[in-house]
């Protein structure tokens, strides 16, 4: 399949970016699920949220650059 014009390649290197950031979401919710039912904590609510975030974040550039190449 060709890489359409005008949009760089998807490298291992975004691979790599992409799995780390799955698994940021994966580790916020693990930490959110394991520390909520014990009390709120606000440190552990603050460190679950901000790896669900910054997962997310991450992730939406590698969902903007899909739907760009799909729609090239």
């Amino acid at each position: 399949m060709r890489e359409p014009a005008g949009l760089p390649r998807y490298t291992a290197a975004d691979v790599y970016k992409t799995l780390t950031s799955v698994l940021m979401v994966a580790m916020g919710i693990v930490i959110l699920a394991r520390t909520l039912p014990l009390g709120l904590h606000l440190q552990a609510l603050l460190v679950g949220l901000g790896f669900l975030g910054l997962g997310a974040y991450r992730l939406s550039f590698v969902v903007a650059y899909l739907r760009r190449r799909k729609a090239g």
